[in-house]
């Protein structure tokens, strides 16, 4: 059956409870300011022991600053939600001990951003005016007992003691703050992030605002908003780094145990609620069994999973992003299992927003962790997400969250207003944008991470089913049954390598957990007996359940959170006896490499059996030589760390340009380089590796000249010798020995580099004779060698284009001749026209 809902009229209510339900949703901005507040100032008085002299200062200033106005959101909240005067007037007189304190604080912050003198007397001023509300305070006469009510809370008129506070930022802000902060934006920016310099303006009006309810007239107070500039404040933090937020909530834990702060908050409200407020009437709803049970067991579950899977490895984001996930899905749960009983239904309504408070957030929080899971940056385009969540969350303790509701068998389902909508449109532009991303790297990703997003999808698939029931649709909803996908991903994401060190940390927590929770369920047996005389035993164990499992699951965080750095010294203390036994082997491997670093591999082998190297003869091996040109006069004009910085990479370069090729690098001479294929490992390719190299060396430098000459600056320019022949390679010296080549082959290669044209390949006929048939050559002469004899010498261009595209880059018909040579093949020549066929 459909029903609609009017909520009770403020003023015909008598009862403190229902009073505290009504006004629920008004508090929950000054919560919000409280957690934000104090965690703001936590880790702002952590920087206090990090720095020193003004520094110092202004981290206490700011951290007294955050502190009160976390006090000032909880006094906000008490005003919602308290209605015996009397009490409430006694909390705004002790409260407001410590939000006095923003006054000289935040005036202290603007002389520290402005060094200006002017704003330290005020901060002075300010002093004064706290110690002359403290003499009021502390004698219970900071305020009336007249009050102004609002729909959002009651605010009492401050007295004679207090009206400092509402004057004094007053005039400061439009006398001193406005004016810097407007001729000094520019300036600040620079320093401090967009989001802190608009934050901390709004913070200041919308303090001032509040003066003048407390001087006693009745003008709309903006401080019930002053959540949005501290989240304006908190979100500039995070950017701009500027109290090292980053470091704390990974490297150092500080997210975890933020995260798990509030998730034991909630499990001892949510076990002291049910033994405190719920009545046995409640379970006059005779279907209450089964249906209450998949939502409660979905909620322990995501809880537990939670907590394991942050706790396994605190530093990842993954873990703390599936964590946020899984606490999200408990909230949502955590909003069925009343439905399922007798209760009123504003307590069903407000138990609801609260839920949906947190719940909003599901596509930006999901979002975030399925691209980390496949490994991608964040689209600009999820900003859209973010807003819509955002928007969801604030407008889910409105009315615009639900219209009413339906009665059925299975129990009570909320009828949908705009917020369900809006979060429907959310859902779908992150599956739109997560979409994209996971199609570009689907057949990349590991088994873990498909599960992971196959549980994330599935948990959609779940909640949408909550679409019919809320629209009239007599369909039971498998929303209440998300553990199953819960606890996929809960261990999908373990499964991704969420732990931090081997599973020691949650064998040693769980078996110390474990004495708690016998103990737990040892009392709550105890108390059996008192339910059954008014409940049914089912009904009896399902009340000490609620009662009993967030203790339990209480019991195992707090456990689980204070064991972890004993269980971590322990994995440590094993980690340590593993690395002792692999020094041996490391120090082993680490000469390995650096022999391999000196010498070829086969050659390192062989000293490393015999203790030497027997010479080798080589009957074709290609040596190559390159020098630079003009190299003495341009060093002259340059630093000698330029210099050597410029040289080193050229040459590395060089090295990655012939390791590709299979050649081996023997030495540098100064700006001289020498290298050669063939050996120690004989191959048949040796001259086309040779040839290869070299046009990539040529490219390499072509790319620096254009670059330094766009620059206007001195560039290197490169003569590069080839030549094919017989050589004998060997080991010489005994101390910082080195691999060297002989031969007149030698000689030859470097007469073919120092008679070569600048930015040219110069190969020996020997050379040509090998490669001509796939590379492009120009004859360009005769040179006398050592001994008299004259040789000749050709330009090598490039790629034949027969065998390349541009040149440079060889095709498959060039690897595949390649690899005939290289087993052995031979290029010979089928007519005059010189068309050519590999045997």
């Amino acid at each position: 059956m459909e029903y609609t809902y009017q909520l009770p009229n403020i003023e015909s209510i008598g009862d403190t409870w229902t009073y505290f339900w009504l006004q629920l949703p008004y508090g929950i901005p000054g919560i919000i300011s409280l957690v934000v507040g104090f965690f703001l100032s936590a880790f702002s008085f952590r920087r206090i022991f990090h720095t020193s002299g003004e520094d110092r200062i202004l981290s206490l200033n700011v951290a007294i600053s955050f502190f009160g106005y976390g006090i000032l959101g909880l006094v906000l909240s008490l005003r919602a939600w308290i209605m015996d005067r009397e009490l409430l007037l006694a909390l705004n007189n002790w409260l407001y001990l410590f939000i006095l304190l923003i006054l000289p604080s935040n005036f202290y912050i603007c002389y520290a951003l402005s060094r200006k003198k002017v704003f330290l007397y005020y901060t002075y001023l300010c002093w004064i005016s706290v110690i002359f509300g403290y003499v009021g305070l502390f004698q219970g006469l900071g305020f009336h007992n007249e009050w102004f009510d609002y729909q959002f809370g009651k605010y009492p008129k401050a007295t004679n003691f207090i009206k400092p506070f509402g004057i004094i930022p007053l005039v400061g802000y439009f006398v001193l703050v406005l004016p810097f902060f407007t001729f000094q934006w520019k300036i600040l920016l620079i320093r401090i992030h967009k989001s802190l310099f608009i934050g901390y303006n709004v913070l200041f009006l919308m303090t001032i605002s509040n003066a003048p309810v407390l001087l006693g007239y009745n003008v709309y107070p903006g401080s019930f908003f002053i959540f949005i500039p501290l989240i304006l404040i908190a979100y500039g933090i995070f950017r701009s780094d500027f109290l090292d937020v980053n470091e704390l909530l990974f490297d150092r834990n500080g997210l975890f145990y933020i995260l798990f702060g509030v998730v034991s908050f909630s499990l001892i409200v949510l076990s002291g609620t049910v033994a405190l407020g719920l009545s046995h009437s409640a379970y006059l709803n005779d279907n209450w069994f089964p249906h209450a049970l998949p939502p409660t067991i979905s909620f322990f579950v995501a809880i537990f999973m939670a907590i394991i899977v942050a706790g396994s490895n605190p530093q990842a984001k993954i873990n703390q992003l599936c964590a946020f996930s899984l606490i999200i899905t408990a909230f949502y749960n955590l909003q069925s299992i009343p439905t399922k009983l007798e209760l009123n239904y504003l307590i069903l309504l407000r138990i609801s927003q609260v839920s949906f408070l947190i719940f909003s957030l599901a596509p930006s929080i999901l979002s975030r962790f399925v691209l980390k899971a496949i490994g991608s940056e964040r689209p600009k385009s999820l900003r859209v997400v973010d807003l819509i969540s955002i928007l969801c969350s604030v407008l889910s303790i409105t009315p615009y969250l639900h219209n009413g509701y339906y009665h059925y068998d299975y129990g009570i389902i909320h009828k949908s207003s705009v917020v369900p909508y809006l979060l429907g449109v959310a859902g779908f532009f992150a599956f739109i944008i997560v979409g994209r991303e996971i199609r570009k790297r689907w057949i990349f990703l590991p088994k873990e991470s498909k599960v992971a997003l196959g549980s994330v999808l599935l948990s959609g698939v779940f909640l949408l089913t909550a679409f019919f029931p809320s629209h009239g649709f007599v369909i039971p909803p498998i929303s209440d049954y998300l553990f199953i996908p819960t606890t996929l991903l809960g261990f999908a994401v373990l499964k991704l390598g969420a732990f931090s060190l081997p599973g020691r940390t949650i064998r040693f927590s769980q078996k110390l957990a474990n004495l708690g929770i016998f103990s737990i369920l040892f009392a709550s047996l105890l108390q059996m007996p008192k339910f059954l005389e008014k409940l049914a035993f089912g009904e009896s164990l399902f009340h000490i359940t609620l009662v009993t499992l967030p203790l339990v699951l209480f019991n195992y965080l707090l456990v689980y959170v204070f064991a972890r750095p004993l269980a971590e010294e322990l994995d440590r203390s094993y980690i340590l006896l593993e690395q002792a036994k692999k020094e041996a082997e490391l120090a082993g491997e680490e000469s390995e490499k650096l022999l391999l670093n000196i010498l070829p591999k086969s050659v390192a082998e062989e000293i490393k059996i015999n203790g030497y190297c027997e010479p080798k003869s080589f009957e074709e091996a290609t040596i190559l030589f390159t020098d630079f040109r003009g190299f003495t006069e341009v060093a002259k004009n340059m630093e000698s760390n330029e210099l050597i910085t410029e040289l080193d990479a050229c040459f590395t370069q060089f090295d990655e340009i012939i390791s590709r090729n299979q050649l081996e690098k023997l030495k540098t001479i100064g700006d001289s380089y020498m290298c050669a294929g063939g050996l120690p490992d004989p191959n048949y390719t040796n001259p086309i590796d040779a040839c290869l190299a070299a046009l990539e060396i040529r490219s390499f430098m072509d790319q620096m000249k254009d670059i330094k000459t766009q620059l206007n600056l001195p560039y290197w320019e490169l003569r590069i010798g080839i030549h094919t022949g017989s050589v004998i390679a060997g080991v010489v010296g005994r101390f910082k020995f080195a691999y060297d080549i002989w031969g007149s082959s030698v000689n030859t290669a470097s007469r073919m580099e120092s008679s070569g044209i600048v930015g040219e390949i110069n190969i020996s006929q020997s050379t040509y004779d090998k490669v001509r048939f796939l590379f492009q050559c120009e004859h360009r002469g005769k040179i006398v060698d050592k001994n008299g004899e004259r040789r000749d010498m050709y330009l090598l261009k490039h790629i034949k284009p027969k065998f390349s595209k541009d040149g440079l880059v060889p095709n498959e018909l060039f690897w595949s001749i390649y690899q005939k040579i290289k087993q052995g093949s031979k290029i010979v020549l089928r007519s005059k026209l010189e068309t050519e066929k590999i045997l």
